[in-house]
């Protein structure tokens, strides 16, 4: 069986993951390798080294959980345990080799690089709150140490006059060479305004594509229907409208653009032109959903039994319901006569309607058109 990738987790881990994407690579308990870690570490300090180097190298990724990883909290506290001694024993190893004086700056260093480690190693971002003052909070334990050190050690001296004279002299290379680097963050500014550009002139040319140049061969091939001409014309015309000046509800998710697509979809399967009118907005939820299927019903019933060419939607979204008309000036009809079997209205309409809490009214009369009337109130969409 092949080993899974060496990677470390993104959560779960007590530290870095170093020793859990470790023990899933080799198929082991994470334990074992929490074990040898510290015992090289209090040996010869070697297992610090061997996980700051593996921290750094291996790349965060999806573990395959190792045996014994979900087991009871019990070995992860032996584990811990057993880090905690060999932390004792470490520190004891550091006074023995430099001499005590050296503890207190490696240990400021180490946990300052350990705490940047750790914040920049995750997914976190610089917006999320408290993770600049912890960077922070380690950048000055990190500084302290190095401070420290140098200050134990008899260098402190020597190491601000190498400070000082290296800023002279990187100041001195920014000054002799700042209109290089004028010049190509200028040029890094004009590249970036380019591709910004075609990208842009890239999204336009596809969306022209698939819309405008489609509904022009659309319209030279019925060339001769002039109904069709027309309903394919307003068609575009409604949605180049919504892509240019109201790109949120041509991304759909919203009534008003649910709307736009039930509209256009109803006009391109049957020969209607519809003329909607849209007041407010609202984002579409399951019961929004239904009023537009019974919305889209109603519409589909205009153009199939009505007799006209067009028909009105009218839509509004207020603070207390949602209501749509539907009017059509055909042949209309007689609503009590209607056969028993012909549940259409009934069932997709105001049936559907109902379902959801609202309400649906029918008026119509021969030779007076119809009109579909829905109610649905916001306590009942929400």
């Amino acid at each position: 069986m092949d080993r899974p990738p060496l990677v470390r987790p993104r959560s779960g881990r007590l530290l870095a993951g170093v020793a859990a994407g470790t023990a899933a690579h080799l198929r082991v308990d994470p334990l074992v390798v929490r074990v040898v870690l510290v015992a090289l570490a209090t040996a010869a300090g070697i297992g610090v080294v061997v996980y700051a180097l593996l921290w750094f190298f291996v790349p965060q990724g999806e573990v395959v959980a190792a045996p014994g990883a979900a087991e009871p909290s019990r070995r992860q506290t032996l584990g811990l345990v057993l880090t905690g001694l060999g932390a004792v024993v470490l520190l004891g190893n550091l006074a023995t080799w430099g001499g005590g004086d050296l503890v207190a700056p490696l240990l400021l260093l180490g946990g300052g690089l350990a705490v940047i480690w750790r914040q920049l190693d995750t997914d976190r971002t610089l917006a999320r709150p408290g993770v600049p003052w912890v960077l922070a909070g380690g950048a000055v334990l990190a500084a302290g140490g190095v401070v420290l050190l140098l200050a134990t050690t008899g260098q402190l001296a020597n190491a601000r006059n190498g400070f000082a004279a290296t800023l002279v002299i990187l100041a001195g290379l920014v000054l002799g060479t700042a209109p290089l680097w004028r010049r190509l963050l200028d040029s890094r500014a004009a590249e970036r305004t380019a591709r910004i550009r075609s990208e842009e002139r890239a999204a336009v040319a596809a969306h022209l594509h698939d819309s405008v140049l489609q509904t022009l061969a659309l319209i030279q091939r019925h060339a001769g229907d002039q109904q069709a001409v027309a309903r394919l014309a307003r068609s575009q015309e409604r949605e180049l409208r919504s892509w240019l000046y109201e790109p949120a509800t041509a991304a759909g998710g919203t009534w008003a653009g649910l709307v736009s697509q039930m509209v256009a979809e109803v006009e391109a399967d049957h020969a209607l032109t519809i003329d909607p009118v849209v007041v407010g907005d609202a984002p579409v939820d399951d019961a929004l959903a239904a009023l537009g299927a019974a919305t889209r019903e109603a519409l589909v019933n205009a153009a199939k039994h009505a007799g006209v060419a067009s028909a009105d939607l009218y839509t509004e979204v207020t603070a207390q319901s949602v209501s749509v008309f539907v009017r059509d000036r055909g042949t209309g009809f007689e609503p009590a006569a209607v056969p028993g079997d012909r549940r259409g209205l009934s069932d997709s309409v105001t049936g559907r309607v109902a379902r959801i809490g609202g309400t649906a009214t029918v008026r119509s009369a021969p030779g007076e058109g119809t009109e579909v009337e829905l109610v649905l109130p916001r306590e009942a969409a929400a």
